[in-house]
């Protein structure tokens, strides 16, 4: 399986990066999608620990989070899932959630299981690099997992130049304040927040938040190096099937190609 770095050290003019959340619909089908992205030319994979009280989810990702737990998904399925994807795909995993599933866990525990099921990295957007408890960076880096930092534009200069300065693998950036969801257009406060980054870090960016079209990842191209694309393949899952995922994310591909 590929690494993090090694995936960004590749010459592509922008990756892809999609976001799963595990056993929506199913656990089945949510295997077959990572399968279906991965041979699709997506770069990295999200897979999403489904949580009661999200943060920053909006609500295509919250309604299937909740699906999820109705169906009696745990976090335990979630690492059998990201250890049989690991054995079956070459691109990186991530697990993205929140920070009461490795606080119910157990940090320590929960960073050396999801690095013994083959995760890579982790994004947990409100457990910032300076939460005290537990010392989740170092038990992180224990385990050989990278936490990739996230940003939004509301973040202010000084606390963006030390996210700049402790990040490592990549930052992930929202394009826009507020929940994820697919948009219809991508502001400029976005790619102005990128160029923000970009000014104070050598360390690759993702952007998500709102990218729904191969004309959205044309857009940010120049400005990220990895297109993060999570609520519309959702929504193409739910109205096209799979044949519909694999059709957009063809598409997106062959922007950055």
């Amino acid at each position: 399986m590929k690494t993090i770095d090694q995936v960004f050290a590749t010459n592509k003019k922008i990756g892809l990066m999609t976001h799963v959340v595990a056993g929506y619909p199913d656990l089945a089908a949510t295997a077959d999608l990572i399968r279906l992205m991965a041979d699709s030319g997506v770069d990295l994979v999200e897979i999403q620990i489904p949580f009661s009280d999200p943060l920053a989810d909006g609500p295509t990702i919250m309604r299937a989070s909740q699906h999820a737990l109705d169906n009696g998904i745990t976090t335990n399925d979630c690492f059998r899932l990201a250890e049989d994807m690991a054995n079956k795909v070459d691109i990186p995993l991530l697990f993205m959630t929140y920070g009461n599933i490795p606080f119910a866990m157990g940090m320590e525990r929960f960073m050396r299981r999801s690095a013994g099921a083959g995760i890579q990295g982790l994004i947990i957007p409100d457990l910032p690099f300076d939460e005290e408890t537990d010392d989740h960076l170092t038990l992180a880096h224990k385990a050989g997992l990278k936490v990739i930092q996230v940003t939004s534009p509301s973040t202010n200069k000084k606390r963006l130049e030390k996210v700049c300065s402790i990040a490592e693998g990549f930052i992930y950036s929202t394009l826009k304040v507020g929940i994820t969801g697919a948009g219809t257009d991508i502001d400029d406060q976005g790619i102005a927040f990128l160029n923000r980054i970009r000014s104070l870090t050598d360390l690759p960016i993702a952007a998500g938040f709102g990218i729904s079209s191969p004309e959205h990842v044309e857009k940010l191209m120049g400005k990220t190096d990895m297109a993060v694309i999570g609520s519309h393949v959702i929504n193409l899952y739910e109205k096209k099937g799979p044949q519909g995922v694999a059709r957009f994310l063809e598409q997106c591909r062959h922007v950055g190609s």
